[in-house]
């Protein structure tokens, strides 16, 4: 216990020494203007579309002895809900840390360094520093935990109405964590606690559809009337006065903005594959990793558990399809991953544990191999929103201007 307990505290210093050089690489204390012009959004206009944490910021704004109506506020309270968000994952971390078993650890520590690698500077650079999504993964996270330690755990209910509060992207996104690990749980136990986890998924995942669809279909009836005062609070709030308009025009006024996206969608077909390709070697481990988890599962419930693991990510299939902002789907499907089989190993699983350390011993053998799969995604940072990121917007340049097609 003495030496599991001098590894978790070793792994929490370098993982603070690696944050903070990250967090200062990439921070530039800039919020973006669609995240300042969603500040604007409040409910006292009405149940609007990602009107919770508006509310909650201009809540502050009447209570604080400080006028959070404006740009530098915002750069502020910002700075304050990332620095907060690390330490809830960092927190994840080292509740997974103690959970699992010692043998773990080690391959555990790679999984945290890698998600690290993908979180801090997404979060810390303008394109996502108070991006609605780290409120998101916020809450998912928190309900991970909770079903790591089997407590509270009905609280994943009003969780799961929470996210779709702050962003209905969330349903897509990040509400898969949760329903993947209730899901676990449903195919894990018997009698009276798989009756409670079934209640849990069915009315988070009932109350989750139907906010969905509120703020999606009829949450724009007072648009015209709200607009303008919207607009100005928003033009407070982003630098310069700026506001992003077609954020307003689809969350106020339900205006379907596909034909002013067509463009974009040009830009992700060239992209998404280059990220593939770049990505292909952790693919092709995740893939080798699944299979073999399924295959030594002996029960049939087993198998069905493992695979909603392994799938689970399709949840952001709607979003590839149908929206553009790839930067951010690229990195749900990462926490994704990063956090469920986090979570399993907590939970004890055996099988995960071993088919882990199975697949990192076999990189391993490959010398640097190990090194070089943990470091190669700093090339990637950090991820934005519309483009993937700088490395990939290049190479897609590069193949359109040789292809005759201009940036798009």
């Amino acid at each position: 216990m003495e030496e599991k307990n001098r590894k978790i505290k070793e792994f929490v210093l370098v993982e603070i020494l690696l944050g903070a050089l990250l967090f200062l690489r990439y921070y530039e204390a800039w919020v973006h203007r669609i995240n300042g012009t969603m500040m604007a959004f409040s409910y006292k206009y009405g149940f609007i579309s990602r009107g919770l944490i508006g509310t909650i910021y201009q809540g502050l704004d009447k209570i604080l002895p400080v006028n959070m109506m404006t740009y530098q506020a915002c750069v502020g309270y910002t700075l304050v809900i990332t620095l907060l968000f690390y330490a809830t994952v960092l927190g994840l971390f080292v509740l997974c840390l103690k959970r699992a078993r010692a043998e773990y650890l080690d391959v555990m520590r790679y999984l945290m360094l890698f998600l690290t690698i993908f979180t801090v500077p997404m979060f810390a650079s303008h394109y996502n520093f108070g991006r609605l999504d780290i409120y998101c993964v916020f809450l998912s996270l928190l309900g991970a935990m909770l079903l790591i330690q089997g407590k509270a755990e009905w609280l994943l209910i009003p969780i799961s109405a929470l996210g779709v509060m702050v962003h209905q992207g969330y349903v897509f996104m990040f509400f898969n964590i949760i329903l993947v690990l209730l899901m676990y749980k449903i195919l894990s136990t018997e009698g009276k606690e798989r009756k409670k986890y079934i209640t849990i998924f069915a009315l988070s995942l009932l109350v989750a559809c139907i906010l969905f669809f509120w703020f999606e279909l009829f949450a724009h009836a007072n648009g015209n009337g709200i607009y303008e005062e919207i607009v100005a609070s928003a033009k407070k709030l982003c630098k310069n006065g700026k506001i992003h308009q077609d954020v307003v025009d689809k969350e106020i006024l339900g205006i379907d903005l596909t034909g002013r996206e067509v463009k974009y969608h040009r830009m992700n077909a060239v992209q998404f594959p280059i990220f593939i390709l770049l990505m292909l070697p952790y693919i092709l481990l995740m893939v080798r990793f699944f299979k073999g988890l399924i295959a030594q599962a002996a029960e049939k419930k087993n198998k069905i558990k493992y695979i909603f693991v392994a799938i689970g990510a399709g949840t952001i299939l709607p979003d590839l399809l149908l929206k553009v902002d790839f930067g951010r789907w690229m990195y749900a499907i990462i926490a994704y991953y990063c956090v469920v089989l986090l979570a399993l190993f907590a939970m004890g699983d055996e099988a995960v544990g071993r088919q882990f350390v199975l697949a990192v011993e076999r990189i391993k053998k490959h010398g640097f191999a190990a090194l070089v799969m943990l470091l190669y995604p700093l090339i990637f940072q950090p991820l934005w929103d519309v483009a993937i990121c700088s490395v990939v917007a290049k190479l897609a340049g590069y193949i359109n201007t040789g292809l005759g097609l201009g940036w798009w």
